[in-house]
């Protein structure tokens, strides 16, 4: 048990139930949100107060240069895309950029059949990688960073899980394969899901079911932050979703309230282990026999954090259901 995290989720209520034929969340509320400005990566990038590009003319798949121009902080999220250069990528890591700075951040190459300039700079779409995937990538990290000390994730199995990806959702592949070709493939789709997904007051994260199941917990503790990211953190729950709702699975019986407080009570009394960050503060990660979770804690207070159930672990113990 960690008592920073602890007294933050002590501190999280139970707020509105959000559906969409198989998908449900929670949305999870605080009375105070965390004394920080900074601004968020698509912000950051649209008004070039910040820019980021392969590191040198060669690049290098696993790491991009990020110039923060601004007097204020950047906050980039794990597993959100960015596009252009060389190559598309994905953040494996949520990172707090220093003002007036240069930093090198970890990153995973989400288009494996481009090596080529596409621009310079690198722009952000209003999407990330899906949970599903960012799963694995969050426990190929915590296993790199223990053994290694290196924020790297397996790059085979980031091209794996989006190949079986196109797969799964029956989407012929791009030429290059690339992340945000198959995301563009169910455009529509995901629309008709995200009408039903809306922030509301006070709201700093969700706790995410698919077909009855735990997909996942999101928390970004800033109110105007989380609001403006949230269509990103549903769009990326809704991309598994729409891998099985066809099948009907899951629609009769909706998740409590009951199966959100176990959520966050399990994850209460996980360990927690920190480290020095990319960027400012330090990263979190928390393991147990079923959780795996990443986030971000600055000046004691937790600002990010992403939770999942472990993939062959939550299947030998039973998922956290209705």
């Amino acid at each position: 048990m960690d008592e920073n995290i602890q007294k933050f989720l002590n501190s999280v209520k139970v707020g509105a139930k959000q559906s969409r034929r198989n998908m449900t969340l929670y949305c999870l509320l605080v009375a105070q949100e965390a004394h920080l400005d900074f601004l968020i990566l698509d912000d950051a990038l649209s008004s070039a107060a910040l820019t980021i590009t392969e590191t040198n003319e060669a690049g290098c798949v696993p790491e991009l240069k990020a110039i923060n121009k601004s007097a204020r902080k950047v906050l980039m999220l794990e597993g959100e895309e960015l596009v252009g250069a060389k190559q598309n990528r994905v953040l494996n890591v949520t990172v707090l950029i220093a003002p007036k700075s240069e930093t090198i951040i970890p990153v995973s190459c989400v288009e494996q059949g481009r090596w080529s300039y596409r621009g310079r700079n690198f722009h952000s779409e209003s999407r990330s990688m899906s949970a599903a995937m960012k799963r694995r990538m969050t426990e190929s990290v915590s296993a790199n960073m223990k053994r290694h000390g290196s924020f790297l994730a397996n790059q085979a199995l980031v091209w794996e899980e989006i190949a079986s990806k196109y797969e799964r959702m029956a989407t012929p592949r791009s030429d290059t394969g690339a992340m945000t070709d198959l995301f563009e493939a169910h455009r529509e789709a995901c629309d008709e899901y995200l009408k039903a997904f809306r922030p509301v007051d006070r709201q700093v994260g969700m706790v995410v079911f698919i077909d009855n199941e735990l997909a996942g917990m999101e928390l970004v503790l800033k109110f105007d932050a989380f609001a403006r990211l949230h269509k990103k953190l549903v769009h990326s729950y809704v991309m598994d979703a729409l891998e099985t709702a066809p099948s009907g699975r899951g629609r009769k019986n909706q998740p409590s309230r009951a199966a959100v407080d176990r959520v966050l009570a399990e994850t209460i009394q996980t360990v927690a282990e920190r480290r020095a960050s990319v960027g400012l503060g330090q990263d979190i990660r928390l393991e147990s026999d079923r959780i795996a979770a990443a986030g971000l804690e600055f000046e004691g207070q937790v600002l990010q954090l992403t939770v999942f159930v472990r993939e062959e672990r939550g299947r030998e113990s039973g998922k956290m259901t209705v």
